[in-house]
């Protein structure tokens, strides 16, 4: 993928993202409409990268520190990665090139099993850390 297609693929969920939280800060909760949208987005980038470079783009966009002063990621000899869109294209498409995985879906869990996870957590069982 070309970095100029990649950064705007970035800058418009970026976008998105912004503008459903504003909707949130006003009570608005737009979750069950976006949601399917964006496990399509989420499947088509792991397909395309690989696992690790869909990780990569996730922890890019939502997780990192922007300003850099925590949290930033570093190969094993300590060289900065993914502290701009730029790097984040190299490492992503580098990914790309190694990943031999073939996507498969995540295992579908039953109602029912949503059910006793959801009474497991409301009764507090199950969890320990």
């Amino acid at each position: 993928m070309k970095l100029e297609v990649f950064t705007e693929i970035l800058n418009r969920l970026r976008k998105q993202s912004d503008k459903e939280h504003a909707l949130y800060v006003l009570d608005i909760d737009t979750i069950n409409f976006s949601d399917n949208y964006t496990s399509v987005i989420n499947i088509l980038l792991e397909v395309y990268y690989g696992k690790d470079g869909a990780d990569w783009i996730g922890w890019y966009l939502w997780e990192r520190d922007p300003v850099g002063t925590i949290d930033q990621a570093t190969t094993n000899d300590g060289k900065p990665i993914c502290y701009d869109i730029q790097s984040l294209w190299e490492e992503v498409e580098q990914c790309r090139l190694e990943n031999k995985d073939e996507y498969e879906l995540p295992v579908k869990i039953t109602d029912e099993e949503k059910l006793a996870i959801l009474n497991m957590i409301k009764n507090g069982k199950g969890f320990t850390c």
